[in-house]
């Protein structure tokens, strides 16, 4: 019985640093392009703007990131206030959102928000053209300093441009030629590059002087500097042509603000024989006193400013999460401690504030520090503070955290193969390994080397699992609980049998010794307890799930055991979540447990491994990520990516407390190891930008962060659509928002990462405000980002045009009482007709605003907000009527692909066809809608969940079966993927329904699209 994983397998790279967990603990990248809208692959320069978005400028293009999508500019020809060139050279950002940019071709431009436009700045008449910019610098005022092939020039705030003045034998002028590189320290020195050296103008001076560059023993090197950077203490680093990597220090004592420098000196430590080659593209500090060095074919070298040190972090082909490329272009670390790389094939990411979760992963390559295997299948720590680690292809390895490495087992290679399922730490200090798909029981020796196999467990027992050392024997889980002696190789086996005292099932997962003298033992069928683990009667209690007792064990398949410093027992299950026991069995043999489930914040109720840490906290290892537990309050906080977990799928029981007070949990694709003392509270949430606004389809101007630009609609303009995002990177996708129109909307409106679209049609006239907030991992909400909404009256709905209608129709009526009474007495019962008939139309005109007011605009079917207050009145019935109902959730498979290959029209008509299809087979009582984009909804009432399960197939089969033809891009095939959820007689709120359904939504879309999946009640 092999062991269980929790979840699917995710790998990423290592990286190897000067030692200790510097050089096991790996470097993880998340790497976006062209996928997310990058408009080339090609990133070649990096700025976060004042908002706080990421712009990238490509060879293709420019480049504004939210975390979730690139929004793209492109110059194009004859459109005023495009961007100027493709091809990005520079950004640096200013006040207020804007940005500078500069291109191959010599165009320097400022991109403003409040107009989504870029204002061109040539060179001054007059002068040389500037033939293309390499290097852009701020000024401190809002201007900036460029540096061209045709010499230095200043932009100030107001658009001013100055080509600064050189003069040939004057060494104070300014630089000219080509500049290649910039740096404004913070003390308001200006450093140039050029070709002929490295110059210094002083702050508020004027002119320049030379910054002479020496060796490491004080000669003169003649060499070019290409990039520069100042770190947190004050210096200036550079890197050359030829030379390799040297620094400038501040003179005098208070380094971080000296306003005097010495000479710019190499350092031999990261000469190009230790940096593997010369050449580098940029340089940054990552974290404190950490310089990072993007180079041109060789990833990324980081050096220690304190020791010299020197780690390299490269891309691996086949580690998802390593660095995007080897060719690093520019280099960016954002306000909030996220370390930005665009490369050439898109733009890398790591969040350097995670210190509390390192992260192991495989490199098989001697030296590397990497694991010999992806698959951590167990870990034991022996008796000297040694962690042991048991591989699923690979043997077993010492991990020692002190020296930083990763050692195979001696003699691994003579193993059976097929893994080790079990490793087991005992108090003399041996190791022994369940080897051969569990088949085998070896013993190695650390002091000696040897490696001996015992003849346990033998074809009377299944594979092990699972190992406990307790005093002299063993506890194996081999299917039965075998107690095993070692030093008389006798084994006593508890199975399942007649008698009810026996062992509830022959499929042991783990053990764990009561404190008291017994055995707790977790099987695939419940949990059970050995009261004497000394006598060996082989007496057991059982605790199994009752469905109908919601304080019995949440499920029956036990995967983990842990006792808190209370006593306490915590079971985790596969299935189920975490039970604790928290009164033990009484007269009627009911114990009472008390849950903890994803409905209390766990990210998965598969859990692998409990541990607890030295300030008395659980942890568990779960099928996605790892969580906190607070004992005394039963809190738990889930960390999933934004807390740097990089793994989210553990093997059970593959956990152990390191000696430093580290947890270390192995899974498929690595090991993650946790630090305790370091975890902080997360973050704040972040505050919430507009990334895009569309009004009846146009895109319009969004303005800042600080002064979004309220909207406008005028008449006519029949919908607002504003899109948004929470500018935090480190995990965007596990941020949750919500929205609610202020004037229009009861209540707020909650959607995940994937739907940051407010979307109202037919809004009536009126002034609204848009509030947005964002939600981090833990559940805080940010204050909501407010934007001005107006929609304008047409004229006939304006109050004096009514004003003048009423007075028109009053004046005809004494007119027409004063001179023919008695022709209106004649006519009385026509013009009463008219009335009633004209109040009819004006009835009908507003049914028919209210019925636009509730329709999606392009498939005139009900829109969410319509859809939602339908199906709650309507749910309302059945439960009132004790009927059943049900719930169907659709998304068209692939829809965006059909909009990137074949445009928006196209997909307009896919949808349309797919949304008649459907019509087509529903009842009149049906409640049919669409939520947003590609997905449907639709209400059935009077509707079990056998006969929702075959109306969703009838509905799969009639959009998928016949293909679609399409104007100009032929013949296509669409599917759609649905999920449903029944309700039973009143059963279930609303929001429970929808939920179960967009769940069997998901399962039905991992299970590999066009199919229809049910969603049961919990």
């Amino acid at each position: 019985m092999a062991p269980l994983i929790v979840g699917a397998v995710s790998v990423a790279t290592a990286r190897a640093d000067g030692g200790g967990w510097e050089r096991l603990r790996a470097t993880v990248f998340t790497t976006v392009g062209r996928e997310a809208g990058l408009p080339h692959p090609i990133a070649m320069a990096l700025a976060q703007d004042s908002d706080g978005f990421i712009w990238a400028g490509t060879q293709g293009g420019l480049s504004r990131y939210d975390g979730y999508r690139f929004r793209t500019f492109l110059h194009q020809d004859g459109v005023p206030g495009s961007l100027p060139g493709n091809v990005i050279t520079a950004l640096v950002p200013a006040s207020g959102g804007r940005l500078w940019v500069a291109t191959a071709t010599g165009n320097v431009a400022r991109y403003d928000p409040a107009t989504g436009q870029f204002q061109d700045f040539p060179e001054p008449q007059g002068t040389p053209a500037r033939g293309g910019v390499l290097s852009l610098a701020g000024d401190s005022k809002d201007g900036i300093w460029v540096g061209t092939n045709a010499g230095l020039e200043h932009v100030d705030a107001t658009g001013t441009v100055e080509r600064q003045p050189h003069s040939d034998g004057d060494a104070a002028s300014a630089p000219g030629g080509r500049i290649r590189a910039l740096l404004r320290t913070r003390d308001g020195s200006l450093w140039v590059s050029t070709v002929t050296g490295l110059v210094r103008r002083a702050p508020d001076g004027t002119a320049f002087a030379d910054v002479p560059l020496l060796d490491a023993q004080g000669g003169a090197v003649t060499d070019e500097v290409v990039a520069m950077t100042q770190d947190g203490a004050g210096r200036v680093w550079f890197a050359t042509v030829r030379s390799g990597l040297g620094r400038v220090m501040p003179a005098g004592a208070g380094m971080a603000d000296a306003t005097t420098w010495g000479p710019a000196r190499l350092m031999p430590e990261v000469s190009p024989q230790v940096l593997g080659g010369p050449l580098v593209f940029c340089l940054t500090e990552g974290r404190p006193g950490e310089i990072w060095v993007g180079r041109v074919a060789g990833g990324i070298a980081i050096i220690d400013a304190a020791t010299g040190a020197v780690r390299t972090v490269r891309h691996n082909p086949l580690t998802p999460t390593s660095l995007g490329d080897d060719s690093v272009h520019a280099l960016l670390r954002d306000r909030a401690g996220t370390l930005w790389a665009a490369t050439n094939l898109g733009v890398s990411r790591t969040d350097l504030r995670n210190d509390a979760v390192d992260t192991i992963l495989p490199d098989p390559a001697p030296g590397n520090g990497g694991l010999p295997d992806a698959n951590v299948l167990g870990i034991a720590i022996t008796p000297d503070g040694r962690a042991w680690l048991g591989l699923k292809d690979r043997g077993a390895a010492l991990l020692d955290t002190t020296a930083g490495t990763i050692t195979p087992l001696p003699g691994a290679a003579s193993l059976p193969p097929g893994g080790v399922t079990g490793i087991t730490s005992a108090p003399d200090g041996g190791v022994w390994l369940a080897v051969g798909a569990g088949r085998a029981l070896f013993r190695y020796d650390p002091r000696s080397g040897t490696l001996e196999q015992h003849g346990f467990p033998g074809a009377n027992v299944g594979p092990i699992i699972y190992g406990l050392a307790d005093g002299d024997v063993l506890w194996f889980a081999a299917g039965p609980l075998v107690r095993y002696s070692p030093a008389t190789g006798t084994a006593t086996v508890f199975r399942h049998g007649g008698d009810p005292a026996s062992l509830i099932d022959d499929s042991v997962n783990v053990m764990l010794p009561d404190g008291a003298g017994g055995l707790w033992v977790g099987t695939r069928h419940g949990l059970d307890h050995m009261a004497d683990r000394t006598a060996g009667t082989g007496a057991f209690s059982h605790y199994v799930h009752d469905a109908a007792d919601a304080r019995s064990l949440s499920a029956d398949l036990v995967s983990t055991l842990l006792i808190d410093r209370s006593g306490r027992l915590w079971v985790g299950t596969l299935g189920g979540g975490i039970s604790v026991l928290e009164q033990a069995a009484g007269p009627d043999g009911k114990a009472a447990f008390r849950r903890l489930t994803m409905a209390d914040g766990l990210p998965n109720d598969n859990i692998g491994t409990l541990l607890m840490d030295g300030a008395g906290r659980i942890w568990a290892s779960t099928a996605d990520g790892l969580a906190l537990i607070d004992p005394a309050s039963r809190q738990v906080t889930a960390l999933g990516r934004g807390a740097g977990v990089a793994i989210p799928a553990y093997w059970i029981h593959s956990g152990a407390n390191l000696p430093n007070g580290g947890l270390i949990f192995g899974g498929g694709g690595g090991a993650t190891v946790v630090h305790p003392d370091r975890y902080g509270s997360p973050a704040a949430p972040p505050p919430v930008a507009v990334t895009g606004t569309r009004v009846a389809g146009r895109p319009v101007p969004t303005g800042t962060m600080a002064a979004p630009i309220p909207i406008r609609l005028n008449p006519g303009d029949r919908s607002v659509e504003v899109s948004f995002a929470a500018l935090d990177y480190a995990a965007p996708e596990e941020t949750r928002y919500a929205y609610r129109l202020d004037g229009f909307d009861e209540n707020w409106i909650e959607v995940d990462a994937a739907q940051r679209v407010a979307a109202y049609t037919n809004l009536p006239p009126g002034s609204y405000s848009l509030l947005i907030k964002a939600a981090n991992r833990t559940g805080a909400w940010s204050a909501p980002l407010s934007i001005g909404i107006k929609v304008r009256p047409a004229w006939w709905q304006t109050l004096w045009a009514r004003a003048l209608a009423v007075a028109v129709g009053l004046a005809t009526v004494v007119a027409l009482v004063q001179v023919r009474t008695a022709y209106l007495r004649r006519r009385r019962a026509l013009l009463e007709a008219q009335v009633a008939r004209q109040t009819r139309d004006l009835l009908a005109a507003n049914e028919r605003l209210k019925d636009l007011a509730n329709r999606d605009p392009l498939t005139e079917i009900h829109n969410r907000r319509h859809f939602m207050e339908l199906s709650q009145a309507a749910l309302a019935h059945a439960q009132a009527a004790n009927t059943p109902s049900a719930l169907l959730m659709m998304d068209i498979d692939h829809f965006k692909q059909v909009n990137d290959t074949l445009g928006h029209s196209a997909g307009d008509e896919v949808l349309l066809a797919v949304v008649d299809r459907i019509r087509a087979l529903l009842r009149r009582t049906d409640i049919f809608a669409r939520l947003g984009g590609e997905e449907l909804a639709l209400f059935m009432p009077d509707t079990d969940e056998s006969e929702a399960a075959a109306v969703a197939e009838r509905l799969r089969r009639a959009v998928g079966d016949a293909p679609y033809t399409v104007d100009g891009a032929g013949v296509i095939a669409v599917t759609v993927s649905i999920g449903v959820a029944a309700c039973a007689p009143g059963a279930g709120p609303l929001k429970d329904l929808l939920d179960r359904a967009d769940r069997g939504l998901y399962a039905a879309k991992r299970a590999g699209r066009n199919r229809v999946a049910t969603h049961p009640p919990a």
